[in-house]
């Protein structure tokens, strides 16, 4: 099954929502704002894509 994530960021904590290829809800997250903590909250579900809001952090993220 493949699965698609779509971030949330903001200056301080990232929302992370995973679906399947379904369109159903897998997990929602929130984790600090940093690529090691948004990494570690993505690594069980191996994405195959993912959606970031575009920003000024996206840049750095």
């Amino acid at each position: 099954m493949k699965y698609y994530a779509g971030l949330d960021v903001s200056q301080q904590t990232t929302s992370i929502c995973i679906v399947d290829d379904e369109g159903s809800i897998i997990a929602e997250r929130k984790v600090a704002s940093c690529p090691d903590a948004i990494g570690e909250a993505l690594k069980p579900f191996a994405v195959t894509r993912a959606g970031l809001e575009t920003g000024p952090l996206s840049v750095w993220l």
